[in-house]
């Protein structure tokens, strides 16, 4: 139950993004270790982040 209660926690913190908080608590640094304190740093940051594409955006196709 250790995971889910790191997708808690991150969701808590992303609450308008959840993409980012399945990330950081699956894919992320250990949060005893620097998970949360990153976490919270870009929650306040001034600088505004870009989680999702823009509308429209298109991707490169694989293997062109």
């Amino acid at each position: 139950m250790e995971w889910f209660t790191a997708l808690g926690n991150m969701s808590a913190l992303f609450p308008d993004t959840p993409g980012l908080a399945f990330d950081f608590a699956m894919n992320g640094a250990d949060p005893d270790m620097v998970g949360y304190d990153l976490a919270y740093g870009l929650q306040n940051t001034n600088t505004p982040i870009e989680v999702y594409p823009p509308e429209g955006t298109s991707f490169p196709e694989q293997g062109a």
